[in-house]
């Protein structure tokens, strides 16, 4: 692929862009080793849930400095959370990861929305995007934008909806969106793979004095897991999140044989996957 030129999101430099990951490679890497390149179209038609999503946006100086947080993050917190550790102490690495993340997600929304700019808090992603920018590249900490959370997600026991598919979007699915409602009261930048979901609120009616358990603390602190919550915002969301994906069409028949091929050849080997554990608990264990 020939170098493409261009202007650095993060240091505002001309010169070489990469083409960026915005869920980090790990992440992909992951997926792929534990059963979701069989079942990925199936699950996730939907082109901004693709998880190796990838647009020309960083110089190879903040894709470096971005490449740092997401090592941290990767060895810090996320294989020791899949391996069952509950009890995660962290540094200002994960605070720097989630805001990197979710600036990337703005960033993604801008290139993939045309009508982004018509809407109705399209001054406000401007106004956090250049905070977050601020923050990222010379370390001025968010005076408006600050707050960041994380909650940890795991297998679903039960859930009292008639959606389809929960413990798969909770557990294995990536997600990148912003969060707005009609009323315009409310909006969250979010992003989501495998089990962990980060968001930032930037415009709310209340209800964040729940969230302690999931915030992140920008200098230190420590998870325990199950984190305790309750917010109206998240739940509303993930109903209508879960429900929209399971409405969208299915793969194409052609595909769904090509999956069924991929299964049939190691069916063992598929339903001890993570993907396949998690789509046997949705089909077998959840279904009242």
């Amino acid at each position: 692929m020939g170098k493409m030129e261009g202007t650095c999101a993060l240091y505002k430099t001309v010169g070489e862009l990469r083409e960026s990951h915005i869920i980090p490679k790990f992440v992909i890497k992951h997926s792929k080793k534990t059963g979701s390149k069989f079942q990925r179209r199936v699950i996730a038609p939907n082109v901004r849930m693709q998880d190796g999503i990838k647009i020309p946006l960083l110089s190879p100086k903040a894709e470096q400095e971005f490449g740092k947080r997401e090592k941290w993050f990767a060895e810090n917190i996320f294989h020791p959370y899949l391996k069952s550790r509950y009890y995660l102490p962290y540094n200002e690495e994960l605070y720097y990861f989630a805001i990197s993340l979710l600036w990337r997600t703005i960033h993604l929304e801008m290139k993939m929305d045309e009508e982004l700019s018509e809407k109705w808090f399209y001054q406000l992603l401007l106004d956090c995007e250049m905070e977050w920018r601020g923050f990222l590249a010379s370390s001025v900490f968010p005076r408006k934008f600050s707050n960041c959370y994380l909650w940890f997600t795991d297998r679903i026991e039960f859930h009292t909806t008639e959606l389809e598919g929960v413990d798969y979007y909770m557990t294995r699915m990536n997600d990148l969106t912003i969060i707005s409602n009609p009323e315009k009261t409310y909006l969250a930048i979010y992003a989501k793979f495998n089990r962990f979901m980060f968001f930032s609120v930037l415009k709310s009616p209340g209800g964040e004095d729940g969230l302690a358990d999931l915030a992140i603390n920008p200098i230190q602190g420590t998870y325990n897991i199950p984190q305790q919550f309750e917010y109206w915002a998240i739940s509303e969301f993930l109903t209508n999140r879960i429900h929209g994906i399971s409405k969208h069409k299915r793969a194409s028949e052609d595909q769904q044989d090509k999956i069924y091929e991929e299964i049939a050849k190691d069916p063992e080997a598929f339903w001890k996957s993570d993907a396949g554990r998690s789509i046997y608990n949705d089909h077998f264990n959840l279904k009242k």
